[in-house]
């Protein structure tokens, strides 16, 4: 006889108090069911409404964690600003049309118009002048960084004009241009340059002539800090052969007279122009902003949206189906039944708008992988609405079974039709329902809670948020599984049962009217019925026989065990093989204009000129000599790291002020009466030399690079408090971002070896570049501490050691599938893959728990006498449907997200669905086989109860309904 009712001996102490409060909970919400509906509403809708007015925000440090390098670099940055406002940039990339050369007069002509619509078309408010000021007119430093540009095409018109390139005034040479004898470098601007140098003298023609070859700037090697470009012998006139990307650089500081809001409206509009209304035949433009980049984030985000109102329909068409099916199947098929199967859709949403609302009152930001949650609450919450209305139909089915034994039943007959004792009976019915499924799904529930509060004690922000909105999801649709569904399902319950009611009260008064012939065939329809469910029950009752007898064969058993072993040897092949990798292109669509900006920056810019930006905090006195060689030396150091570009791209200011103090030497000689008369020390600190310096055209750019503090002293002399200096860096390898985490390292290490001068480095990702070697630590100690809590829930549920220990291995070895398939299918390790970790990990317990729980159950008093194929049979009859009901939909819903290409998206996807397939796979086939095995070793102790017999009731061998628990008695 197979048993799904209710049975407490050998039950925990903390099951036994647990099934307490659930009948008294269950008592409640029967005996109330609209107030416990009008209150779930009531509250989910105060907190929901501050979702809409709740703004998206994003922004990429989010993924850096608390405590991170990046972030102490990143206020020293800004600090250095900070005197004179909020640095920005907007950063203007120009190619030419079909990949094609940037070395061309109609490119460098567009190029030059693109740099004057910027600096001069675009406007914003001033509220100190009370003006709309252009780029050119508020910036105050790094104004000029685009001129080379311009002078640049100037002088290629030159050349091309008079088809003569040998004007000794004139070099369009790559690093350094000389345009009527000013130097301007053209490293920051020209990007994937290819450039012609001389071969060595031993190679050249007998006549003398100088032999080239064109090389590629990432091509260049550095020895000693001074590159091929460094040396004078090797250098051809005009060198640059082609160009495949220009860069114009929009840097300033933003003043406290202009606002943040006008700000980020004015990169819009440069943005939208350039998307929208430039038309070129020559070149096409895309453009990056702070604004741009969080915008575009937000919108890869809100494009989760419009899936998850085609999750929700495809969701409530399966359930529907399902339930129908169940339904029908157990004879209890009504209108009701696919109303319940939209609403059990809608409770998952409900608890979500519940919970994210709330945690947006208190404060939380709106991140964009918050949109991942209401697939995940839907996915997985629906799955408890399945086990509770298959549980109802079991109870329902047994009551209707008893009925017929004992006529002193409370169910409702033709006689006994009062409203009270339908309600009476539906409460009977949800309380035996709510105590039979509620152990089991507090297990599931609380490992999935338990697993994303795990990921909120991650020190990455965006995993934090997304674990704590995930966890509040979970536990407020576990608490409306209950309140709202629950309710909804006594409420119908006694419609349906007043309906049965109603219609077997018909059939009494109609049978004498109905005649002969329509009689017989309506007892025919009857019978035919009958006969089919009592066949397709016999034809899934073998089959489930045969199942089972199949999972005990040894033959069988030891093919599961090398397909076992096989798995998990391709699991730990790839969790070994797992990279740690991150790249920005991640979090954007594919359409996204960032995807282009970010390829041609990995392209061309990262591996020819990856910049890093330099920070002296603490100079000192500069007049010092050897303070002075010190700062030479730290710059030298940075020249001579093996990647460096050499000295030609190091951008440091006290080389041209030493020059500059040497030339203003030379012509005080001049000037001097005797020239024999000894040359005036250098004062590097005087006020005229520095502001002479600073304000001298060809080198006023260099107010950018310093910060200077007013002495009101006697002398009125400047005080050099702080500057930067920036150099550059190259190699094919820095296209991979664990490559630039090294070079990132390096560069520390040489700021660290001079904490006098306290140096900081800084470069745009390392807010990223700071995660990577975290992510592997941080995932296997977040997944280490949520399986040990799954263990504990485990042990907590069930008593029997062998049970806890097979649920448990089932777990970590679905998990360990999960993360090796996904490091195999190409998934690299990041953020996004780190919070779905932790989410496989929760999810994981679902389908083990389920089945662990019902065969430690089916072995609890007279059932610890039956053999394991006969608790088997017992188990997969009353959760078989259930689970497999509860697989299929978590699967379909997920797969809306697969349309979405959105790297966050695929990755759920991917992660969904493993942990939903490997989980079927462990909970219908490993696990019954290992609990074969299990048995096949002598127990001792092992206990037998002796029990009261239940009341012999017939129940058929069926997969489909779920009866949970071993079945209640009278009261």
């Amino acid at each position: 006889m197979l048993r799904c009712g209710k049975n407490e001996h050998g039950e925990r102490a903390f099951v036994r108090g647990l099934n307490i409060v659930f009948r008294k909970v269950g008592t409640a919400i029967a005996r109330h069911p609209w107030k416990f509906i009008s209150l779930s509403v009531f509250l989910a809708t105060l907190a929901a409404v501050k979702i809409p007015i709740t703004p998206m925000t994003n922004d990429v440090s989010d993924f850096t964690p608390y405590g991170a390098r990046a972030r102490k670099e990143i206020e020293n940055y800004k600090q250095f600003f900070s005197n004179k406002g909020v640095p920005f940039a907007v950063y203007v990339l120009v190619t030419a049309k079909n990949d094609g050369n940037m070395l061309g007069i109609h490119e460098l002509e567009e190029t030059v118009q693109i740099l004057d619509l910027v600096s001069d078309n675009f406007t914003l408010f001033n509220s100190a002048t009370g003006q709309n000021e252009s780029f050119s007119q508020f910036c105050q430093n790094f104004c000029t960084l685009n001129e080379p540009v311009r002078h640049f095409y100037r002088g290629f018109l030159v050349e091309n004009n008079f088809q003569n390139s040998s004007f000794d005034h004139i070099d369009l040479s790559y690093p350094i241009t000389t345009v009527l004898g000013r130097q301007l470098h053209m490293d920051p601007n020209f990007f994937g340059v290819k450039a012609a140098i001389g071969l060595p003298r031993e190679l050249n023609n007998t006549d003398g002539e100088l032999r080239t070859r064109v090389v590629s700037v990432n091509e260049l090697r550095v020895s000693a800090g001074r590159s091929v470009l460094d040396d004078e012998k090797v250098r051809v006139h005009s060198n640059i052969r082609e160009i495949k990307v220009i860069g114009l650089q929009f840097r300033a500081e933003r003043p406290p007279e202009i606002s943040e809001e006008d700000l980020k409206q004015w990169e819009r509009n440069i943005v939208d122009y350039f998307q929208h209304h430039f038309k070129s035949n020559y070149v096409d433009v895309v453009v990056l902003t702070e604004t741009f980049l969080t915008e575009e984030i937000v919108r890869a985000g809100l494009s989760l949206i419009p899936f998850l109102v085609i999750g929700f329909c495809v969701m409530s068409v399966f359930s529907s189906i399902t339930m129908g099916l169940s339904a029908f199947y157990m004879g209890q098929m009504n209108i009701f039944k696919i109303f319940l199967a939209v609403m059990a859709c809608v409770c998952p949403f409900i608890a979500c708008g519940l919970a994210l609302g709330t945690i947006f009152w208190l404060g939380l930001r709106f991140g964009s992988i918050l949109c991942v949650t209401p697939f995940l609450v839907l996915a997985i919450g629906v799955d408890d609405a399945y086990l509770m209305v298959n549980a109802w139909q079991g109870v329902l089915k047994r009551k209707r079974a008893a009925k017929k034994l004992d006529s002193g039943s409370k169910i409702a007959t033709a006689n006994d039709s009062n409203d009270s004792s339908n309600k009476l009976l539906a409460e009977e019915i949800f309380i035996e329902m709510i105590h039979e499924i509620g152990p089991s799904m507090t297990i599931t529930s609380l490992t999935n809670v338990l697993a994303f509060t795990i990921g909120a004690f991650t020190p990455t922000p965006e995993i934090q948020l997304f674990s704590i909105g995930s966890a509040a999801a979970m536990a407020c649709d576990y608490i409306y599984q209950f309140t709202f569904f629950g309710a909804l399902m006594v409420i119908i319950g006694r419609y349906e049962l007043a309906m049965e009611t109603i219609t077997s009260e018909n059939e009494s008064e109609n049978d004498s009217s109905i005649n002969t012939r329509k009689a017989s065939f309506v007892e025919v329809l009857q019978r035919l019925r009958s006969q089919f469910k009592q066949v397709f029950r016999n034809w899934t009752s073998n089959i489930l026989t045969f199942y089972c007898k199949l999972l005990t064969n040894p033959i069988v058993t030891s093919i599961v065990l090398v397909f076992l072993g096989a798995y998990l040897y391709v699991a730990i092949f790839g969790i070994l093989n797992t990279r740690a990798e991150l790249t920005p292109e991640k979090l954007f669509l594919k359409d996204s204009d960032v995807i282009r900006i970010l390829e041609l920056r990995n392209d061309y810019i990262m591996p020819f000129y990856a910049v890093c930006f330099v920070f002296v905090n603490k100079p000192g006195n500069i007049s010092n000599p050897y303070q002075v060689q010190r700062l030479h030396r730290l710059v030298r150091d940075f020249e001579s790291l093996p990647s460096s570009l050499g000295q030609f791209s190091t951008k440091f200011w006290l080389r041209d002020y030493e020059m500059f103090i040497e030339s203003s030497e030379e012509a005080t000689k001049l000037l001097q009466e005797d020239p024999d008369a000894p040359a005036t020390t250098v004062q590097y600190t005087r006020r005229n030399e520095l502001k002479a310096f600073l304000d001298w055209p060809e080198f006023d750019f260099w107010n950018g690079f310093v910060r200077l503090e007013d002495n009101s002293g006697e002398e009125e002399e400047l005080k050099l408090s702080k500057f930067l200096f920036t150099t550059a860096f190259y190699g094919p390898e820095l296209k991979e971002w664990s490559s630039r985490v090294k070079l990132l390292n390096e560069w520390r290490q040489v700021a660290d070896s001079y904490p006098d001068l306290e140096v900081s480095v800084f470069e745009d990702d390392a807010k990223f570049l700071d995660l990577i070697p975290t992510m592997v630590g941080q995932t296997l100690s977040s997944s280490i501490c949520t399986l040990i809590l799954m263990f504990l829930v485990c042990a907590v549920f069930m008593s029997h050691p062998s049970t806890v220990l097979v649920a448990t291995a089932a777990i970590v070895s679905t998990c360990a599938g999960v993360f090796g398939i996904l490091s195999l299918w190409g998934v690299d390790l990041d953020p996004i893959v780190m919070s779905a970790a932790i989410m496989s990990i929760g999810f994981s317990v679902d389908i083990p728990a389920h089945i662990s729980y019902h065969f430690y159950k089916t072995g609890l008093g007279e059932g610890a006498s039956m053999s394991v194929q006969k608790r088997l049979e017992e188990c997969i009859s009353c959760i078989g449907f259930p689970v497999l009901e509860a697989g299929l939909s978590t699967i379909i819903c997920v797969l809306s997200l697969s349309f979405v290409k959105l790297h966050m998206a695929q990755v759920f996807v991917k992660t969904m669905v493993l942990v939903i397939s490997l989980g079927l796979i462990h909970g219908l086939l490993i696990i019954p086989v290992i609990f074969y095995l299990i048995s096949l070793f002598p127990m001792p102790g092992r206990r037998k109860f002796s029990i009261e017999k239940p009341p012999n009731i017939a129940l058929p061998s069926i997969v489909f309904p779920s009866n949970e628990l071993p079945e209640k008695g009278s009261k």
